[in-house]
């Protein structure tokens, strides 16, 4: 496995490692409505066009997790004019073997490298375990408003960052 920068052109990549592991692993922790809007497939072409623009003009970070066929096992992103990260994400069957770890501590790295000093995030209520093992504490529970007009329970996390 190898992290870099996302181009671009891995939008559409990321976008459906995005929607798998929402229907493989918080699935469990959500009703189908929030799933279906969460993680809409197939994935849209404006959906991906629109990521590809974020990530071309700086509006968000990513990296991704290749593995050796240049597939990806996970992506994660933040957005650096907010310090909001906005989350890690891996593929089911690439859970639990560190890739999460390691995107997250990559980009916590890169958001001190623009000279943010914290992270907020809504972090989903099947993320929120992971989130605490790195050092992030719950603020309060929340809602995530979905497209569509949908409300998705969440938990508000913060992190220190340090240089």
């Amino acid at each position: 496995m190898r992290l870099e920068t996302a181009r671009p052109e891995d939008a559409e990549a990321i976008l459906k490692v995005h929607r798998a592991a929402i229907r493989g692993t918080a699935a469990a922790f959500y009703p189908p409505d929030i799933v279906e809007a969460w993680a809409p497939l197939p994935v849209r072409g404006d959906h991906v066009d629109a990521l590809a623009h974020r990530i071309e003009i700086g509006e968000e970070e990513a990296i991704v997790a290749r593995l050796r066929g240049r597939s990806l096992a996970g992506f994660g992103s933040f957005v650096p004019g907010n310090r909001e990260l906005r989350a890690v994400y891996v593929l089911p069957e690439c859970g639990r073997q560190g890739i999460g770890a390691a995107i997250l501590a990559a980009l916590e790295q890169r958001a001190v490298k623009y000279g943010l000093t914290e992270f907020i995030l809504d972090a989903s209520l099947n993320a929120e375990a992971f989130y605490h093992r790195h050092g992030y504490l719950t603020v309060r529970n929340g809602e995530h408003l979905l497209r569509g007009g949908l409300r998705m329970a969440c938990i508000r996390m913060r992190k220190g960052l340090s240089r």
